[in-house]
């Protein structure tokens, strides 16, 4: 128990907190970069403050109460109690595949999964709306895309994710040949 509690520490507690903490201290920054109140997504979910950074990437504030891409968007208190609850229930469902996970990318990638869903769960739970503000669309065109540090840490966590389940695919395949 002992043995099992010290692994999970690294990708499952520190990790994770790691990412919520800088999540955070971004989405502060950039309310405090636009002038705005820290809750502006609580007080005003339609926001949109844009400022030209560089031609590859801007800062533009938005609140999404939606999912990913905005998917589901639109306020309502049951759908962001529901995506709140969900969120955290994800984030415990995870910690426990991470409990019996052995490889260390594997172990990784879940870390930044739990950690990016504790960020935005968390601006859902504070303020109705998850605070958004890296813009790439002047390098994407195509892909009109604001995310921010936890959206991150959840797509490189499942891409890591991925590339692990291959890997340890491979792995068994070979032990087997």
């Amino acid at each position: 128990m002992v043995n099992s509690c010290k692994s999970l520490w690294p990708y499952g507690v520190l990790l994770p907190f790691i990412v919520v903490v800088l999540d955070q201290l971004c989405k502060y920054g950039i309310v405090n970069f636009f002038e705005v109140p820290y809750n502006i997504c609580k007080t005003n979910p339609n926001v949109f403050l844009h400022r030209d950074i560089s031609p590859v990437v801007d800062f533009t504030l938005k609140c999404n109460q939606g999912i990913s891409f905005g998917m589901l968007g639109g306020d309502s208190g049951i759908k962001r109690w529901a995506l709140t609850v969900i969120a955290f229930a994800m984030v415990f469902v995870i910690f426990s595949i991470l409990k019996d996970t052995k490889s260390t990318l594997g172990r990784l990638s879940l870390g930044l999964i739990i950690g990016g869903a504790i960020g935005n769960g968390m601006d859902r739970l504070l303020h109705g709306a998850v605070t958004d503000f890296i813009d790439i669309t002047d390098l994407f065109a195509f892909f009109p895309y604001i995310f921010n540090i936890a959206d991150s840490a959840i797509t490189c966590g499942v891409v890591a994710l991925l590339i692990s389940l291959v890997l340890d695919r491979r792995a068994a395949q070979a032990l087997k040949n």
